[in-house]
């Protein structure tokens, strides 16, 4: 499921510009406050005694309520339970990612950054605490900051979750008007998940903003003709389409989005003509 990014939307003579770029809010989250963390994680690697595992599976099951509750958007209590488990384990790194998160989301950034800074004061080298950071930073329009920590977390040798921090990086290098670097980013990580559709709806969207037509049709078909179409992805399409001229995408793309997403707001600005809403560019 796709999440929406809020960006400053630019956009004139039918061109597709920052369209809020699409992201897949389980690349954001996933492995980010997924808070499963094994014994080889906790410092030493030693095999951990009964007691100590008793306390691992307490806090790591506090976590998971933890998350629940965040996904929720029951943040309060999220942050009860996250507070527990650290009351049990002051040096689980993970749930001082999830309190960054959760802060976050209460408008509190001093906090999330006190977190996030306290999480890899704990273990520098955490990618998803790092790409989590990273994130922040770019959401706080510290850009150069931000790419600093996505491209440590990158070199993190056997890191597990590249795509998500291609992903998220290409979307922040595009927010900070750097867009062939975005462009190069994104295909990083579309070369490693050619089957991701947030990344080829991304890629598209940067494509396109800077002339390539073509290439920009090329992937964003890829996400409109499979499962994962949606009415985001299926408007940059017409849109895209409509400045090539490729006046059958537009006709297929438009009949899909008002057949499989009628009440979208898209759906509706396709049948009133209304191809230049900005109001639709700014998710």
């Amino acid at each position: 499921m796709f999440s929406r990014l809020r960006a400053r939307p630019s956009f004139s003579h039918g061109r597709v510009a920052l369209m809020g770029l699409l992201m897949a809010g389980a690349l954001l989250l996933g492995g980010c406050a997924s808070q499963t963390q094994r014994a080889t994680d906790m410092g030493s690697g030693a095999v951990l005694s009964p007691q100590q595992s008793d306390v691992l599976k307490r806090v790591q099951l506090r976590l998971e309520l933890a998350e629940g509750y965040y996904q929720r958007g029951q943040f309060q209590v999220a942050l009860e339970e996250v507070d527990k488990a650290l009351a049990d384990k002051s040096d689980y790194v993970p749930a001082y990612t999830m309190r960054a998160l959760i802060y976050t989301a209460l408008n509190d950034s001093a906090k999330a950054e006190a977190n996030y800074r306290e999480a890899l004061r704990l273990s520098p080298d955490n990618p998803d605490a790092l790409h989590n950071y990273g994130w922040f930073l770019c959401q706080q329009r510290r850009y150069p900051d931000s790419f600093a920590q996505f491209n440590k977390a990158l070199s993190i040798q056997n890191y597990r979750y590249p795509v998500r921090t291609y992903l998220a990086l290409g979307v922040c290098q595009y927010r900070a008007g750097d867009w062939a670097a975005s462009e190069g980013t994104l295909k990083k990580g579309f070369a490693l998940d050619p089957g991701n559709p947030a990344l080829s709806t991304n890629l598209a969207v940067v494509l396109d903003r800077l002339g390539k037509d073509k290439e920009a049709l090329f992937y964003i078909a890829r996400v409109n003709s499979g499962q994962y179409a949606s009415a985001q992805s299926l408007w940059v399409g017409i849109l895209i389409a409509r400045k090539a001229g490729n006046a059958a995408n537009v006709a297929l793309w438009t009949n899909q989005l008002e057949q499989r997403f009628p009440d979208s707001r898209e759906a509706i600005a396709a049948q009133q003509g209304r191809f230049d809403d900005s109001a639709l560019l700014n998710y």
